[in-house]
């Protein structure tokens, strides 16, 4: 069978487990071929149930494609089939050659690439230009000499990264055991490299996830383990990458695995291989196995600089949105630690980037600062879902001064009204007058009722509501503030800090409602939930609790930023909130990842990954008597830092977020350029962080 018969096998068998059907005329969309077509793939398919034992496929009513019940018994004899029954295409015999001629320590003949591909020489000679083309677009040179046959030239940085590009391709090489498995085994006929050394890589693999808390998704495990394997060739016949990289965040894990494979593979690999791997590294994708992510503040900055150029290109300020910032930065947090490779775009978001075609223009102009950030490229599905949360941030900003009264309708217990009544509360401001199940929404008075918010839908005739998720995803917050943009409140609102001072009442009266309605006693972790809401918000840190008085220095003299860097570290180093460790560690950041932490104009965040050498929550701010430039043109000279210790991702978040956020802001600017005090300073950061809540 050719791939895409396979691929539709594979299709078929996954949508029986679901009692899901797919038609031809499906297939010929999917894979962008005519229904003819797809028929000869489905006369592929039956011969090869037919000689595996099991039912054929059959056309049903407008063509749908039906399977027996036992085509879930085709996966065996699918993974297993050999590498002979495969018809690979002219892309997927290209990928195969190259890699021969990558790990190739000298002339191939074209009669040894056709005995290896089991096609004749003519093929081969006819894929020839091809595979030319394919090598010098990354920089390598295939020479074809008469006598001798195909020689590979070029470096070996620029083999490796091709090698690395094809290893996390899609291509059927690499994604097809049998055919991966003829490959090896071509490999190994031409160098002597045992079984048993490429078993030991997955060990060498899984020991260093384990050691350095980086643990890989399975498809990115199979890929570095793929790399590993092939490359082998290259390292037992001592050729090695030509010059070192820059040392990053995987460094240490590349570090690692290298001594490993040195101790028991390779004898005397130079360092520049572990630089190489620590690239290589930083495009795996890896699962968050602990709650503390040792980078998160690194990426908290790095957020807050996407938002900047978000809000500059799209005319719309939302730096000052922190429900924005805090709810990206988990989404990001969860994105770059995903478990999953692909997130598919659902009929929601699509229909989203739809409306907001401009937005999702901006984020692709602007998404390098995250692709940075991550060490790769971002899919067009994860940027689709970074939309959705500037959308639904334009949509809440849209409607953030106007109060709303509202009707909750329930399917769900009295946890699940409670926990879409606080997410509601957390984005718009809300009057809800009554939470009530569905069949009692003919007995409520809705004159004075601005909108119905549902998390089922409702059959009442005549009645607009928003149906949303239980837990209120960011497409229902597009939608919410959508719907309420276009409303005009029936009643005026309410004083909002009068509505923030009843906040405590608020969470009894929580409490009250989920006693009341516990008959069987299971109320408990309820209330828990309740009770742990409130405390967190009461220990949020404010940015003057983080930054006394005493924390505030003026008139420091530097000669460089280094030394900028060691002075607004002197008071969290007296006071014992971080060591001398963290302060090389925030200088070594800066000449790594280059001036990011400078986040406006003449202001600079000095900071190192959780766990770097913090032991104590803090800040200290300094203004420097001569500014020094960081290499950030637009924001040099730098004038202020702030150093910033923290402990976790959350405490510090919301007071780093109002001081950045100060920085934008020209009056505050100016008036503490007149301040001639640290009290002084602190008096006007108290003054402008009071008007901001």
């Amino acid at each position: 069978m050719n791939k895409r018969s396979r691929d539709i096998l594979s299709q078929l068998m996954k949508k029986s487990e679901y009692s899901q059907n797919l038609s031809i005329q499906n297939f010929a969309e999917m894979f962008g071929v005519s229904i003819r077509t797809i028929r000869y793939d489905i006369d592929q398919i039956n011969a090869f149930l037919e000689e595996n034992g099991l039912q054929p496929l059959n056309l049903g009513n407008h063509g749908v494609v039906e399977a027996a019940d036992d085509i879930r018994k085709a996966e065996k004899p699918l993974m297993n089939e050999a590498f002979y029954d495969f018809k690979l295409s002219r892309d997927e015999r290209i990928v195969f050659s190259a890699i021969l001629l990558i790990c190739a320590d000298d002339y191939m003949t074209l009669s040894e690439v056709a005995d290896l591909l089991f096609v004749s020489r003519s093929t081969i000679i006819q894929d020839l230009e091809h595979l030319k083309e394919f090598f010098r677009k990354h920089h390598l040179y295939l020479l074809s000499h008469s006598n001798k046959g195909l020689l590979l030239e070029g470096r070996e940085i620029d083999r490796r990264g091709l090698l690395l590009e094809l290893v996390q391709s899609d291509s059927t090489v690499l994604k097809e055991q049998p055919v991966f498995q003829h490959l090896m085994d071509c490999l190994s006929k031409r160098a002597d490299v045992d079984l048993e050394d490429r078993t030991m890589i997955e060990k060498i693999i899984n020991e260093a996830e384990h050691a350095y808390g980086r643990f890989l998704t399975d498809a990115s495990f199979v890929q570095l383990r793929n790399y590993f394997e092939i490359s082998l060739y290259r390292l037992t016949t001592g050729h090695y990458i030509e010059m070192a990289g820059k040392r990053n965040s995987k460094f240490e894990m590349a570090e690692g695995i290298m001594q490993q494979i040195q101790r028991f593979l390779v004898k005397e690999v130079p360092q520049t291989e572990t630089y190489f791997l620590g690239e290589v590294l930083n495009r795996m994708k890896y699962i968050k196995k602990t709650t503390s992510n040792r980078e998160i503040v690194k990426m908290q900055v790095i957020t807050r600089t996407f938002i900047e150029n978000i809000s500059n290109d799209i005319g719309r300020n939302l730096q000052g949105d922190y429900i924005f910032y805090e709810n990206l930065i988990n989404h990001l947090e969860s994105t770059f630690s995903a478990v999953t490779d692909n997130l598919g775009i659902s009929s929601v978001v699509d229909e989203v980037i739809q409306r907001y075609p401009k937005v999702m223009e901006a984020a692709k102009r602007n998404v390098h600062v995250l692709e940075e950030y991550v060490g790769r490229k971002l899919s067009e599905e994860e940027i689709s879902y970074i939309v959705i949360h500037i959308c639904a941030a334009i949509e809440r900003n849209n409607n953030e001064t106007t109060r709303y009264s509202v009707v909750l309708v329930c399917s769900g217990g009295i946890g699940t009204s409670q926990l879409l009544l606080a997410r509601l509360e957390k984005f718009f401001h809300l009057d809800v007058v009554d939470i009530i199940p569905a069949h009692d929404i003919k007995n409520i008075e809705l004159e004075d009722v601005d909108v119905v918010i549902s998390t089922i839908p409702l059959k009442e005739k005549n009645l607009e509501y928003i149906q949303v998720d239980p837990l209120l995803n960011d497409e229902d917050c597009i939608r919410v503030g959508e719907k309420l943009s276009k409303i005009k409140p029936k009643k005026s609102g309410r004083n909002l800090i009068q509505e923030d001072q009843k906040r405590p009442i608020k969470y009894l009266e929580q409490i009250r409602t989920i006693l009341d309605a516990d008959q069987q006693g299971e109320s408990l972790e309820q209330i828990k939930k309740v009770i742990s809401s409130f405390f967190r918000n009461q220990e949020e840190k404010m940015l003057t609790d983080l930054l006394p008085p005493e924390a505030i220095t003026l008139d420091v003299e530097c000669g460089d930023w280094q030394g900028a860097i060691r002075a607004s570290a002197e008071y969290l180093l007296r006071i014992g909130s971080i060591n001398e460790n963290y302060v090389e560690a925030m200088i070594r950041n800066v000449k790594e990842n280059g001036p990011y932490i400078v986040l406006a104009p003449g202001f600079a965040l000095p900071h190192e990954a959780l766990n770097a050498g913090a032991s104590k929550v803090g800040m200290s701010l300094i203004r420097l008597k001569t500014p020094v430039p960081f290499g950030k043109e637009e924001m040099d000279p730098v004038e202020w830092l702030c150093c910033l210790s923290a402990i976790d991702k959350e405490i510090h978040l919301k007071a780093m977020f109002r001081l950045v956020n100060l920085f934008y802001n020209p009056a505050f600017r100016k008036e503490i350029q007149q301040s001639r005090t640290g009290e002084e300073v602190f008096k006007i950061i108290n003054q402008y962080e009071y008007e901001m809540r």
